[in-house]
């Protein structure tokens, strides 16, 4: 199992658009991705301009369809204004679940 824990930063202004935009590609990777077992959005309750997203994939080429894809790369190009600095990654070997 692979995770990929994102942490994003909305710009000021731009946070309820980027939560929308989040949304939309959960429903896109709910219904396009069987490779795709897990994909989790959160909003900070203390800084409601960050996010963090903890997906969970099948094995390293689920994550790269995802990550590779045609649709996830029109997504960033149409929402990637939105975000206030770079994307924080944190890519796993899961060894432990619940």
């Amino acid at each position: 199992m692979i995770t990929l824990n994102a942490v994003l930063t909305a710009k000021p202004g731009c946070a309820d658009k980027l939560e929308q935009a989040l949304a939309e590609i959960g429903e896109y990777v709910r219904h396009n991705e069987p490779g795709t077992i897990g994909f989790y959005i959160g909003r900070d309750i203390e800084d409601p301009l960050n996010f963090n997203t903890y997906e969970r994939f099948v094995d390293q080429q689920a994550m790269d369809a995802h990550n590779q894809s045609a649709y996830r790369a029109e997504w960033g190009a149409k929402y990637g204004a939105l975000f206030d600095s770079d994307i924080t990654r944190y890519i796993c070997d899961e060894f432990f679940s619940k």
